[in-house]
């Protein structure tokens, strides 16, 4: 039986108790959000489809429980509020999920994916950090948030939107830390952020950064098993 526990502490970035799940005991870490963007039992049933990995040792897997990051998303919220939940967040990964995730493992290589909503989340936290990132697996992702934040268009909303300051980014430590890492755009013909995928694609091209897109066909069904499938043939 895949072997599930719980890490909470009080966080300074969230300013209050959080609390992270981790999958597995050992192996490569991989820090995970899920479709939804919520703390249901989604990161389990989703997380099912690399049990063998994470059983055998390959790999350790890392969700958010909380701070609820489905916030972000929630378009009843005002969208400066949902900027600066996501801020805190990602301050949350960055100075104290990472540090823990290769503690516990003693690995620094670390995969962050994402599906659907939790898509976006990986692959912005992937372009802006580099250096703490390795992997970065995102399927049926979402890559322009303006349709979500009402054509937000402030200096914090437009770094944190890929699909707008990915075509603009010239600074070569970024792009040093891209060019060797492992990116991976999988998408669906009937998603529809199919075409944004394309479109970050293109950007990475143009910047010289290798990576790989990955289209299913719709001889696939656009649904759960397929997406399960399609995130587990990128973990190795």
């Amino acid at each position: 039986m895949m072997k599930k526990d719980s890490r909470a502490w009080n966080s300074p970035s969230m300013g209050e108790k959080v609390k992270v799940n981790t999958y597995g005991t050992s192996g490569t870490p991989i820090l995970f959000f899920n479709s939804d963007c919520d703390k249901t039992g989604n990161d389990l049933k989703f997380l099912d489809s690399i049990r063998f990995q994470l059983d055998e040792g390959l790999n350790m897997a890392f969700t958010v429980q909380k701070p609820d990051y489905k916030l972000i998303f929630d378009e009843s919220v005002d969208p400066r509020k949902r900027l600066i939940h996501y801020l805190h967040l990602e301050s949350f990964i960055i100075d104290e999920v990472v540090p823990r995730m290769i503690s516990e493992t003693g690995r620094d290589f670390i995969i962050v994916s994402g599906v659907g909503d939790g898509g976006y989340l990986a692959i912005n936290m992937m372009l802006k950090h580099p250096t703490k990132f390795h992997k970065c697996i995102t399927v049926c992702g979402k890559y322009d948030m303006r349709p979500w934040f009402d054509g937000s268009e402030d200096e914090d909303f437009y770094y944190n939107n890929p699909i707008e300051f990915l075509p603009n980014l010239t600074d070569e430590t970024f792009l040093s830390g891209l060019r060797g890492s492992d990116i991976r755009l999988i998408t669906h013909i009937d998603d529809p952020n199919t075409e944004q995928a394309d479109t970050i694609s293109d950007f990475l091209h143009s910047r010289q950064v290798d990576h790989v897109l990955d289209v299913w066909g719709s001889e696939r069904s656009f649904d759960a098993e397929t997406l399960k499938e399609m995130y587990a043939k990128h973990i190795p």
